[in-house]
């Protein structure tokens, strides 16, 4: 498997790992495009709120992008909002996914939301080719959402063409294991404290004493009301890697080779198939890849890629 080396140069100041993550934590100015609450219901009874943008001219044949939040996150997490208005501007239908007890969907569900949660993620698309089945589907994961869009693609297999026409990957922790204890390294004590923080506050339902490490949230609350054994046999079950040679439908995945959380280099140990790409760029942290572009008022560089591969542009100068 030949992972695809893209051209991405991070702005002046900015090539630390840790700056090109954090900046783009910041405020944005960014504003959501205007949006109808969703709402999908869930099998076990719990609801899923989404927030569902539509362009004046969008018809029914026309192409929706689905996005899922990373951990901690929400339809108005600052990628999220971002990537929303831009694929709102071109003319797509934006249906930004939060996933159990986040965003606007707070207090709709008893269990909370985890890395493996593909078949929440299958009732939002039966719900939504309901309302529009000519409508080709992109699905766009970021971090922990993007684990949760190849689990689906994976487990779906072929059929998985039936709800999505694509799947786009961002930052994906391949093996949930090593992206936790990489977040609970000493040197990443900020990080994990920043995870934790917006932890307690989607699921002070189920908290019932402070955590310490993400690991120990996942020990003591994801695995058990989740049905898994413990934080290793949900690791084990929900990663992505275990997914990816199962995947038929088109799918493009972004990693960092720089990224302080995930190993990228773990991907090339796995066989894909001929319908997986392996995109990677030397630098650009989590999430982060704040450098320059053709747009010159834009330095979200990674916002413009996912928008030439929408457009299936998937231009040769783009690589090194």
């Amino acid at each position: 498997m030949a992972v695809r080396w893209l051209d991405f140069q991070p702005l002046l100041g900015t090539s630390s790992k840790h700056l090109q993550t954090i900046i783009p934590t910041f405020r944005s100015a960014q504003l959501a495009p205007e949006s109808a609450r969703w709402f999908v219901n869930l099998s076990d009874d719990d609801r899923l709120s989404c927030e569902m943008s539509t362009p004046p001219k969008w018809q029914l044949t026309d192409q929706t992008v689905v996005m899922l939040h990373g951990l901690g996150g929400s339809h108005e997490a600052k990628y999220m909002i971002r990537m929303a208005k831009k694929s709102f501007d071109k003319g797509y239908r934006v249906i930004r996914v939060n996933l159990r007890g986040c965003g606007s969907g707070k207090g709709l569900s008893k269990l909370p939301y985890h890395a493996g949660c593909s078949e929440d993620l299958l009732k939002v698309l039966e719900a939504y080719k309901i309302e529009a089945p000519e409508s080709p589907v992109t699905l766009i994961g970021f971090s922990l959402g993007a684990n949760v869009a190849l689990k689906f693609a994976g487990e779906l297999g072929e059929s998985a063409t039936r709800w999505i026409k694509r799947c786009f990957a961002v930052c994906t922790p391949i093996d949930l294991k090593q992206t936790v204890l990489a977040i609970g390294k000493r040197m990443h004590f900020f990080y994990e404290m920043h995870f934790l923080k917006s932890l307690a506050r989607q699921t002070q339902t189920w908290m019932k004493h402070k955590v310490s490490s993400i690991y120990e949230f996942d020990q003591t609350i994801t695995a058990p009301l989740g049905g898994f054994e413990n934080a290793d046999d949900y690791y084990l079950k929900c990663s992505s890697k275990h997914f990816l040679s199962k995947i038929r439908c088109q799918t493009e995945i972004l990693l960092a080779e720089d990224d302080p959380f995930i190993d990228a280099s773990l991907i090339q140990e796995i066989h894909v198939p001929s319908s997986v790409n392996i995109w990677q760029t030397k630098q650009g942290g989590h999430m982060g890849f704040i450098g320059r572009n053709a747009v010159s008022h834009d330095y979200y560089w990674m916002d413009q890629l996912l928008l030439h591969w929408l457009e299936d542009d998937f231009k040769s100068d783009l690589l090194l």
